[in-house]
C-alpha cells in the first residue's frame, strides 16, 4: 500500500510541477492561452483530464504564468473511480537573467478537490539554459519540487528533476522535437515531520523521454501534440507510465 501511495504521489508531483517549457521567456508583453487535452495510462489505471493556461511577460524578461488543470475522469480495470474535479493550480513565475538563462518557481496552490489533489502546498524552483545551434533549439533545466503537509500530515519525498529538450526548426510552420527528464526522489516520506517506516525512496530514479510536433496556423495559433512515457519500475512501478497530450494554443 505504501508503494502505491508512494507512486500515486510521483505521478501527481511530474504533473503538477512541468514549467511551461526549457527555454527563454516571452518577448516584453507577449503572450500565449492555450487549451489541452491529456490522456494518462499505467497498467489498469486509466485518467483524462483537461487544462487552461496562459503566460505573459509583464515587463522585461518576467514572465507570469498559470494553469487551471480539471479531471475527467480516473477509471481502474474498466471501472469509474469516482475521482474527478478541479486539480491544484500551479503559479508560475520565469526571470531571464541572462540571454540564456531563466530563474523558476513555480507555486502548486491547495485549491484542488480532495478527490484528485493534494492538500499540500507545492513548490518547484531551479534554473534552466537554453541554446540555438542551428536549426536546433536546445533547452535545459535543472529543478526541486517538494510538497509541504496537508491535513493528513504526510508529506512525499523531494523530487529533484534534470531534463532537455531539442526542437528542430524544420520550417515556419512544423517544429518536431524530442526531450527526456530524469526524476529522483531525494528523502523519505514523512507524518507529521516523523520518517515513514520502510519509505525510503532516496536516490530511486525513472525516466521520462517524450517527443512531439508543433504545428503554427499563421503567426497567431498552433496546435501541439505530444506523447511521453515513463522508464524506471523503482519510480513508476512495474506498469510503464504513457501520456498523449494535445494543446491548441493562442500567441498575443
Amino acid at each position: 500500500m505504501l508503494k502505491k501511495i508512494i507512486l500515486a504521489t510521483a505521478l501527481v508531483a511530474t504533473a503538477s510541477f512541468a514549467t511551461w517549457d526549457k527555454f527563454p521567456v516571452l518577448e516584453e508583453h507577449k503572450g500565449q492561452a492555450e487549451l489541452g487535452l491529456k490522456y494518462k495510462m499505467q497498467g489498469d489505471w486509466s485518467t483524462m483530464g483537461l487544462f487552461a493556461g496562459a503566460r505573459f511577460t509583464v515587463i522585461s524578461n518576467l514572465e507570469l504564468g498559470v494553469q487551471v488543470p480539471y479531471t475527467v475522469f480516473t477509471d481502474f480495470d474498466g471501472h469509474d473511480m469516482k475521482a474527478d474535479g478541479l486539480n491544484n493550480i500551479p503559479l508560475m513565475v520565469r526571470f531571464q537573467f541572462m540571454p540564456i538563462l531563466n530563474a523558476f518557481l513555480d507555486v502548486d496552490l491547495p485549491v484542488g478537490d480532495e478527490e484528485v489533489s493534494d492538500d499540500g502546498w507545492g513548490f518547484h524552483f531551479g534554473a534552466q539554459f537554453s541554446q540555438k545551434f542551428g536549426i536546433v533549439n536546445f533547452g535545459s533545466e535543472l529543478g526541486l519540487a517538494l510538497r509541504t503537509e496537508g491535513d493528513d500530515k504526510m508529506s512525499p519525498p523531494y523530487t529533484l528533476n534534470i531534463g532537455a529538450e531539442a526542437d528542430f526548426l524544420v520550417n515556419d510552420m512544423l517544429t518536431p522535437y524530442v526531450g527526456i527528464d530524469f526524476l529522483m526522489w531525494l528523502g523519505e516520506t514523512t507524518h507529521d515531520g516523523d520518517k515513514v517506516p520502510g519509505s525510503d525512496q532516496s536516490g530511486k530514479f525513472g525516466l521520462l523521454p517524450y517527443g512531439g510536433l508543433n504545428i503554427a496556423i499563421g503567426s497567431m495559433f498552433y496546435v501541439d501534440l505530444s506523447a511521453s512515457f515513463g522508464i524506471g519500475e523503482d519510480y513508476f512501478g512495474k506498469d510503464t507510465p504513457i501520456t498523449l497530450q494535445g494543446k491548441f494554443g493562442v500567441n498575443f
